[in-house]
């Protein structure tokens, strides 16, 4: 009998019952171990609390004015004025740190463990504790600004970069919408701790007297002084001064023995004597001067004077008596100069006075010689008429791009005739001395020997033929040509005289007026021709007169066919008003 077999009925019963055992779900029961845990209400602010700490760096934090954005300000070691700068709780005319100080007492009030947070971060995420420095800063600007005289006062704060990013990103972050930038905000304190200070000062954002530019990382402030500007008129009533300083040539300005140290071509100057009395009244640093145009050195400026405004730099004072202005400096020029209708200006008014183009008024005085018919040659040439004029030029460069390339300005605008060599005539020759004829004929080669009339007539056939000569024209003439200016069309180029400064130009000008002018004999027999004009603005005078070698078209000088020498030029009135 197998195993199998021999196994009892009895055995088959105790394996069921052993399954039975091994199916069924052990500890099975209705009973649940939680059953006893009383429940714990939810804290809204907890739960907050520990999804921050135990979530990932993705997850958003509150942001204020919620409690659980207004606890974790606390927390970061947020300073009450930026607590009631960036919580969302501020009233109208409460201070910042008033509402800071109620944000944090109810952060306290709901959690007694925030009441040392200041103390465990010590350094405000927001502002790095620069709240705490505006007594200090106001301090320091009250002091700065003390020896100035002042009524619009304009304050500014210069921050690093890196530390207003990071102050905007956190503000965005966890501030409340709206909030009022670090900036502005510590500008703002600073200006209320000084409006209280500074009797009758207004804080202005635009046009300030002096503007305080605080400097956070040093702490320092950096005051800049607007100029005081004043505008009149003066007279120039002495021949070799200049309108502006004028540096001197060997030095450059630095001072040397040629220019007694001082610096300048000529000691004074239109500038310096109204200027520098400006400059002791205003206690400032340094003038400069803003005319409108200006006259050569040796040019007298009559009539109601030339329109200008002096500029005062870091003055400390501004207000002034117009009259009283007027008188020191009349007294202090000792007649070299006179100003008149002085008055407060503006920079806008400097801009004004560069760009009015205004008519002039000049009397001007010349004698006249003979010419030969190769100068009026010269000064009859054609002038290369197709260039633009320089007004044209100028808006055609305002019109330009930054980076194109600018026109040709070294070109000649005309083409030089060719004047053929001349010799001298035979008067000349004849009143040289024999000596002189001598060296004349060394000079070109000739035999030196011979009596003085056989040396004249050598020199005669040898060199080229003394150039004709035009007849002076009689004063009926002189007075037709001169009366005949009145709109006349000029075509000026660059004169030589100031070629070196200026650009290459041809200017077109007008003479809208030329009175009758009057002849006189001098000591010497010669004829001294005076007239006034009135010309466009920049029309070059002396050049009108004597032509400067074919420069000017036409001129007075090849109009009566007659060199013209000038003797002095007067400027009558600027024709501003």
């Amino acid at each position: 009998m197998t195993e199998n077999e021999a196994k009892r009925p009895d055995d088959e019963d105790e394996d069921d019952d052993w399954m039975k055992y091994a199916t069924a779900s052990f500890g099975e029961t209705d009973y649940s171990l939680w059953d006893d845990v009383e429940p714990v209400e939810e804290d809204e602010a907890h739960a907050a609390e520990v999804a921050m700490q135990l979530g990932t760096h993705v997850e958003e934090i509150p942001r204020a004015p919620s409690a659980a954005g207004h606890k974790h300000l606390v927390r970061e070691g947020t300073c009450d004025a930026c607590l009631g700068r960036v919580g969302g709780k501020r009233i109208y005319g409460q201070s910042f740190e008033d509402a800071g100080a109620g944000v944090r007492a109810s952060v306290v009030e709901q959690d007694q463990h925030m009441a040392n947070a200041r103390k465990a971060a010590p350094l405000c995420p927001f502002c790095e504790n620069l709240f705490e420095e505006v007594d200090l800063l106001a301090d320091i600007i009250h002091d700065a600004v003390g020896p100035y005289d002042l009524t619009r006062l304009q304050l500014g704060a210069r921050f690093p970069k890196d530390q207003t990013d990071t102050e905007e990103d956190l503000r965005k972050r966890l501030g409340a919408g709206g909030s009022e930038p670090l900036k502005s905000a510590l500008v703002d304190q600073i200006g209320a701790r000084l409006k209280d200070r500074l009797d009758g000062v207004a804080m202005v954002n635009d046009k300030p007297d002096i503007l305080a530019l605080i400097d956070v990382l040093t702490l320092t402030v950096e005051l800049d002084v607007r100029a005081v500007y004043v505008y009149g008129r003066y007279r120039k009533l002495e021949r070799g001064i200049p309108q502006t300083r004028w540096p001197c040539r060997a030095c450059k300005g630095r001072g040397c023995e040629r220019c007694d140290q001082t610096g300048l071509q000529y000691k004074r100057s239109v500038q310096d004597l109204v200027g520098n009395p400006m400059l002791a009244i205003f206690e400032g640093t340094e003038h400069a001067f803003h005319g409108m145009g200006r006259e050569d050195i040796d040019v007298r400026c009559l009539g109601r004077g030339r329109p200008f405004v002096l500029e005062i730099k870091e003055p400390k004072k501004r207000a002034f008596n117009a009259e009283k202005l007027a008188e020191i400096i009349n007294e202090a020029a000792n007649g070299s100069v006179e100003v008149s209708s002085i008055r407060p200006s503006s920079r806008s008014e400097v801009v004004r006075i560069k760009d009015t183009p205004a008519e002039k008024s000049y009397t001007i005085r010349f004698t006249i010689e003979p010419m030969s018919e190769a100068e009026y040659a010269v000064l009859t040439a054609p002038v290369d008429m197709t260039k633009e004029d320089v007004q044209e030029r100028s808006k055609k460069r305002r019109r330009q791009r930054r980076g194109d390339k600018d026109e040709d300005r070294t070109k000649p605008l005309a083409t030089p005739i060719d004047v053929p060599a001349t010799g001298p005539s035979e008067a000349e020759l004849k009143s040289m001395k024999k000596p002189e004829l001598v060296a004349l004929c060394e000079t070109h080669g000739l035999a030196k020997t011979g009596t003085k009339d056989e040396l004249i007539q050598r020199i005669v056939e040898a060199l080229p033929p003394a150039p004709a000569m035009l007849d002076l024209p009689d004063d009926e003439t002189i007075l037709k040509v001169i009366e005949g200016l009145n709109g006349i069309k000029l075509a000026q180029r660059t004169p030589d005289r100031v070629a070196h400064r200026r650009s290459d130009l041809i200017r077109k000008r007008t003479v809208f007026e030329a009175h009758t002018p009057f002849i006189e004999i001098n000591e010497d027999g010669q004829r001294e021709i005076e007239f006034t004009l009135r010309c466009e603005s920049g029309t070059y005078v002396k050049e009108t007169v004597h032509g400067d070698n074919g420069r000017t078209q036409p001129c007075v000088a090849a109009l009566i066919k007659a060199k013209c020498n000038v003797l002095w030029l007067d400027v009558g009135d600027i024709h501003a008003d």
